[in-house]
């Protein structure tokens, strides 16, 4: 996966929701830039740009 200095947790959940695309064969894709969502038959482009998912969750704290 696509890391660019990402938190691991953030690319298993995304290994794992591709995962779940797979099994069900459908892919989640963006309509527009606009914020929609569409659901479409699986393909591995959706699949990919699933994968360059922007991380925006916090660091993990260290103890």
């Amino acid at each position: 996966m696509n890391t660019k200095g990402r938190n691991a947790a953030v690319d298993a959940f995304l290994a794992e929701v591709i995962e779940v695309c797979r099994k069900h064969g459908m892919s989640i894709s963006h309509e527009d830039g606009w914020g929609a969502f569409e659901v479409r038959n699986f393909n591995e482009p959706d699949a990919d740009w699933l994968k360059e998912a922007t991380d925006k969750t916090e660091p993990p704290e260290v103890k």
